[in-house]
């Protein structure tokens, strides 16, 4: 096992541990029972190590430029993003390990599986609602971090069950971020895992940016561009549709009418709060898209409306405050433009 180079690990991992199991049986050469497929594609397998069961993400090719990469994901922790416990290289071999929490599944596969043939709506307005929380917060932490995700759709969401919840709860984890040479060529392939075509999820600029030089790769992604793609992800969770996926329109020319400025219509009776907030995370206007500052402290807002008013959604006149979450927003940025930084802020001035 001398060939394995150790590249790091989260604090209480213990590498001689690591190194002894991988000694003991390599997983790496796909002779594990029962090992199968999770997450973003055949690169994530399933291993049981030491009783538990963790997913490794395995990759070839000329690795050293992606070690500073590689330890900037190992010194990452967040909640609501994929942990990565340690990392390998082989350098015989030219490939990579990367042993990561295994997560039941992704927010697509979910669901598909909980909504069925007739497409009805996956979840209540709540769990909708903490998805969405979720999920921002852990772009949020990522964007701290001058990390930009690039491709955030739900295949790159993995949830698990939270707890005992009778309720739908679950517990997402952003995944797919880093790495973007891998992401590059992973890219190439017409469409996710889930049979969507991967640009539906992509704000008009990349769009643009790729229509412009016939290719995916080295696209600049920024933060207003995962924040057209977050407002993608939560018009499946709230209505349980795929965008665009009524459309009679296709390829190229889809892409063209995206970039144009057309998007996934709304059910007649969508809620208003989550609605409004969507609308402006796919503004074909970058500088009119909101921050993940602030989608979290307007979603934080829309989750206690939802818990004072359990009844909210099903009421034929639901209660509402005078103006839009989002123009509340809008009012405190201007009167306090340090809320709009992501730093921390002294008690002092935090308003609530």
């Amino acid at each position: 096992m001398e060939q394995f180079r150790h590249i790091g690990e989260k604090p209480g991992w213990v590498r001689a541990a690591v190194w002894k199991t991988l000694a003991k049986f390599n997983p790496f050469e796909g002779s594990i029972p029962g090992e199968t497929t999770v997450g973003g594609g055949s690169q994530y397998k399933e291993v049981l190590w030491l009783g538990e069961s963790f997913a490794i993400r395995h990759f070839f090719g000329n690795i050293e430029p992606l070690i500073p990469e590689i330890s900037t994901l190992l010194s990452l922790s967040h909640p609501n993003i994929m942990d990565f416990l340690c990392g390998f290289t082989d350098e015989e071999k030219k490939e990579c390990f990367l042993l990561m929490e295994l997560m039941n599944k992704d927010l697509s596969g979910y669901i598909k599986e909980i909504s069925g043939p007739r497409k009805r709506i996956s979840f209540s307005l709540p769990v909708a609602v903490d998805l969405m929380l979720q999920i921002a917060r852990g772009i949020e932490y990522l964007h701290s971090k001058k990390i930009y995700h690039g491709d955030l759709n739900p295949c790159n969401i993995l949830v698990k069950a939270r707890g005992t919840s009778t309720e739908g709860n679950l517990h997402a984890k952003v995944s797919g971020f880093g790495l973007s040479t891998v992401r590059n060529f992973k890219q190439k392939s017409s469409a996710n895992q889930n049979g969507t075509l991967p640009f539906i999820w992509y704000a008009p600029e990349v769009l643009e940016e790729q229509e412009q030089t016939g290719s995916t790769e080295n696209t600049k992604y920024t933060k207003k561009s995962d924040v057209y793609s977050f407002g993608m992800v939560c018009f499946e969770l709230l209505t349980g549709k795929v965008p665009f996926e009524d459309s009679h329109l296709h390829g190229d020319k889809m892409s063209w009418n995206i970039r144009a400025g057309e998007r996934p219509l709304f059910p007649f009776h969508s809620p208003k709060y989550p609605t409004s907030l969507i609308k402006r995370c796919w503004h074909i206007d970058p500088n009119q898209r909101l921050s993940f500052l602030s989608i979290c402290r307007i979603l934080r807002f829309i989750k206690r409306l939802l818990a004072l008013n359990p009844d909210y959604n099903s009421q034929p006149d639901p209660p509402m405050p005078l103006v839009d979450y989002c123009d509340i927003e809008s009012g405190l940025l201007r009167k306090l433009p340090y809320m709009g930084s992501s730093g921390p802020s002294p008690i002092s001035q935090i308003p609530f």
